[in-house]
């Protein structure tokens, strides 16, 4: 999705028109703090809907690396509260070419091995860290939300790094903290690379579903619409 622009005295929040459609991204960070906090300032303009998107862990062997999933429900794994998407959106992800699915399992912690994800995927399809929280804050607001996730990580490989002790106190990862991690055990290499490589995918896939999605609700719904796109 081309032709964003940073708005004035923002961190990581942008603006773009995408066909018919008034687009605002806002980039949350990973975790529920730091969703919630987004939400918080991205929510005080109301738009006429909201996509929580970002990548997210398979938890199911027929979900690859790139493919774009759309989900019913977010459940948070800790507590149980569960939300869902739209289900008129979820249809036309699903008509834009989205892999319609059942559930996202929302964490607290980073899921990292083959053996936590075989055992979260007898309750669903991929994990991620934001989508209750996001979906939650667009509820209490009267907006329509909708869970979006491109597969960057497959269930049978353990990720290389241990994600809980890179990511900083905003959410996002720390290239120091990561270069230590490395250093400690430069075998891991070759796996952040492969990572790396998935991850590019998995963003340039959902990039450019979202760029043809957004475009399709105006003409859904026949009329001009401001959107939210809330990606980690």
């Amino acid at each position: 999705m081309a032709g964003f622009q940073r708005e004035p005295g923002t961190e990581g929040c942008y603006r773009a028109q995408v066909g018919q459609a008034e687009v605002r991204a806002v980039l949350t960070g990973m975790g529920k703090v730091a969703a919630e906090a987004a939400m918080d300032a991205a929510l005080k303009e109301i738009p006429d809907f909201c996509v929580s998107s970002g990548l997210a862990g398979a938890l199911k062997t027929e979900h690859a690396v790139g493919e774009v999933l759309v989900a019913r429900q977010v459940l948070e794994i800790r507590d149980g509260g569960e939300i869902f998407s739209d289900e008129d959106m979820v249809q036309l992800a699903g008509r834009s070419g989205a892999k319609v699915v059942t559930r996202f399992l929302v964490s607290e912690r980073v899921v990292a091995t083959v053996e936590q994800k075989q055992q979260l995927g007898v309750s669903g399809d991929a994990v991620e860290m934001e989508g209750t929280y996001i979906l939650a804050a667009a509820a209490k607001r009267g907006i329509r939300s909708v869970a979006i996730r491109s597969v960057s990580d497959t269930i049978v490989r353990d990720l290389p790094l241990d994600f809980d002790r890179v990511m900083d106190e905003r959410g996002r990862v720390s290239i120091r903290r990561v270069a230590g991690q490395v250093v400690a055990k430069p075998s891991r290499i070759v796996g952040l690379i492969r990572l790396a490589r998935d991850s590019d995918r998995a963003a340039v896939n959902l990039a450019m579903f979202l760029n043809d999605f957004v475009r399709a609700i105006p003409v859904a719904h026949r009329e001009t619409v401001k959107a939210d796109a809330v990606a980690i």
